[in-house]
């Protein structure tokens, strides 16, 4: 029960409807026992058992048409009673449902990248769907079965004591084992349904990942052994679920066996007390009795589903929690955070930063200082440590030792949003939304005024969701598209800047989407702009048009440019070399040229591949082919 006690926050944020729910469930419980009450009068007054004088006439046709209208009216009320119940109980069962939704979600919203990637999709999705379904279960049906259980069984015995404590005595013989069954088969349940949950998510995530990569299942031609892997996950899925049915579903069969026997002996010594000569207990007693216990067939019965409810959502709440125990490793911390850090102008340093993953270490004692306003390309082989310097400068990550810091302030002192809302990426594998073109270039527009969404409230009387503008404005999505070599492209399409996009853009092309991240970055006029191998899908024609956009608007802004093809960087006013996790050269272009290491061999690859390039698309001359063979350098002198 320790899990529940992480629900109370969320219960007490609708106490007074819980409370309300409750009480009318206790009163249409009790006055659910009325009927029987005047069924036992109307009988007893038939059969002369009212009182012992046989002068008697025992009951009257006003009289019984009274206790009729007693029926009609307890029904009646107890009618009301429940559907106030159902008003109170379930209501807040689905905002409370509502409510962890949205906490959740702004949760999982503040976690960072290392979570991420940890997690799985299709695990995420399954957890905000089904295990929250269960939870939502729990409190609504199941709490409300619970007190009706509860309760019914209270009113019920305190009637069967005051009728027959022979008869009750009975029935109270099959509670303990009725406690033990359960107590045996809620620890099976929770046990079952987590594994069965658990197999669920592998299976969405599964799910998730292959609809995401459809074209590279399709282009391996490897359906079939994906749908085999796939029914070996169900086929598991649905082994799981048989084991949680053959502990769920014995508990209403074995309930109904417990009260069959109930009856049969409620019978035999029913009949037994109602024959003794100096017996009290008369015959409308005894129905009174059986219609009592009959009351409680129903609860009985829901013993056995509430507790596997109960135990199903218990489970599936500890795996919510999971997600609400998970804390980013980067966020603001009162005490180290200057909240009165509100904009930021480009001046970047790195300072002796070192980052280790595990044993090794991705980047050693970077020292790198980029002036604000200042064109920096970064260039360097795979896996040097080039991705990581934008990701340690946008705290997707902090540094193992060492400072990242902007505008001579430690990143870590100046608050998330206000550095996030001075800096755009655009990562190696742009991600669009299935949306138009506009809604994707303005993504980042008129959302840095928006006021923090409240959480940890009840959505009762919470103020209405911010009004946020879905419309970018038209010319400045335009004008980013321009600057990004997007424009023509656009126009092409039937509906151009509100054609809508497929999943994750797959309806544009690689080079398509890199200049629509590009362009939704260059909108929000950022201080900061980083283009982390942004250009690597378009042609050099595009690519030029690009970098005379970024040229444009690079003035007054910091521009950090991380490729590996020379034409990108050969206009940047500095250019560093990092590998090994290292800064190996710095300087222009053509100070780099000069200095003959790495950058300079890159070039020279680069350019004699560019001219057997365009040796291949000429006509073939034998004796100028030999003579430019002749020339051209050894493998050995291009390494050097």
């Amino acid at each position: 029960m320790d899990s529940f006690r992480t629900l109370i926050p969320y219960l007490r944020l609708h106490q007074r409807q819980y409370v309300i729910g409750l009480i009318a469930v206790v009163i249409a419980n009790s006055v659910n026992l009325l009927p029987y009450y005047f069924i036992r009068l109307t009988i007893d007054g038939l059969t002369g058992q009212v009182d012992s004088d046989p002068a008697t006439t025992g009951i009257t046709l006003g009289t019984a048409g009274l206790y009729a209208l007693g029926i009609v009216a307890a029904a009646l009320t107890a009618g009301g009673f429940m559907l106030l119940m159902r008003r109170m109980i379930v209501v807040a069962s689905r905002q409370t449902e509502y409510e962890i939704r949205r906490d959740l979600f702004a949760n999982l919203q503040g976690l960072d990248k290392p979570y991420y990637d940890r997690a799985r999709t299709g695990d995420l999705m399954n957890r905000l769907t089904g295990d929250l379904s269960a939870v939502r279960e729990m409190l609504g049906f199941g709490a409300w079965q619970i007190v009706n259980i509860v309760s019914g069984f209270i009113t019920a015995f305190s009637v069967m004591f005051s009728l027959s404590w022979q008869l009750t005595l009975i029935v109270l013989a099959i509670v303990p084992v009725i406690v033990g069954v359960l107590t045996y088969l809620a620890r099976q349940i929770n046990v079952r349904h987590r594994l069965a949950q658990e197999q669920n998510s592998l299976i969405a995530a599964r799910a998730q990942e292959n609809f995401s990569g459809a074209r590279v299942v399709k282009g391996y031609a490897i359906e079939n052994r994906e749908i085999d892997d796939y029914r070996a996950m169900n086929l598991e899925l649905l082994r799981r679920n048989i084991a949680l049915t053959r502990v769920d579903g014995p508990l209403r069969s074995f309930m109904s066996l417990l009260l069959g026997i109930a009856f049969a002996l409620i019978l035999l010594v029913g009949g037994r007390l109602i024959l003794a000569p100096d017996s009290t207990f008369t015959v409308g007693m005894f129905v009174q009795f059986v219609g009592t216990l009959e009351r409680l067939t129903f609860p009985m019965l829901m013993v056995g589903w509430i507790t596997g409810v109960t135990q199903r959502g218990l489970a599936s709440w500890l795996r919510l929690q999971e997600m609400f125990d998970a804390q980013p490793l980067v966020r603001d911390e009162p005490g180290r955070t200057d909240p009165t850090i509100r904009t930021v102008r480009g001046d970047v340093t790195f300072e002796n930063v070192t980052l280790r993953y595990g044993e090794k270490n991705v980047l050693n004692g970077v020292n790198l200082h980029v002036p604000a306003g200042t064109f920096l390309g970064i260039t360097g082989p795979t896996g040097s440590g080039k991705t990581v310097l934008a990701q340690l400068l946008t705290r997707s990550m902090d540094p193992s030792n060492g400072r990242v810091l902007v505008d001579g302030h430690d990143v870590r002192v100046i608050p998330l949003r206000t550095l996030r809302d001075a800096i755009s990426v655009v990562p190696q594998e742009p991600f669009l939304f299935s949306d138009t073109i506009a809604n994707n270039i303005g993504f980042g527009l008129d959302n840095r005024d928006l006021p923090e969404v409240p959480t940890k409230i009840s959505v009762v009387g919470a103020p209405p969701p911010d009004d946020i503008p879905q419309t970018p404005d038209p010319a400045r999505v335009r004008e980013a598209a321009r600057l990004a070599g997007l424009t023509e492209d656009v126009d092409a399409f039937p509906e151009g800047f509100n054609t809508s996009l497929g999943e994750r853009g797959v309806t544009l092309s690689g080079g398509q989407r890199q200049r629509t991240a590009i362009a939704r970055a260059i909108v929000r006029e950022p201080r900061i702009l980083i283009l982390d191998d942004s250009l690597s899908a378009v042609d050099t024609e595009t690519e030029r048009r690009i970098l005379d956009g970024l040229r444009e608007i690079s003035a007054g802004r910091t521009v950090i440019l991380i490729a590996h093809r020379v034409s990108t960087l050969r206009h940047a006013d500095q250019i560093v070399v990092i590998e090994d996790g290292r800064v190996t050269e710095q300087g222009t272009h053509d100070g780099l040229i000069e200095q003959n290491g790495h950058y300079a061999q890159l070039e020279r690859l680069q350019r004699l591949a560019s001219d057997l390039d365009a040796d291949d698309e000429a006509p073939l001359d034998p004796e100028k082919a030999a003579d430019e063979l002749e020339a051209a350098p050894t493998p050995e002198q291009v390494t050097r």
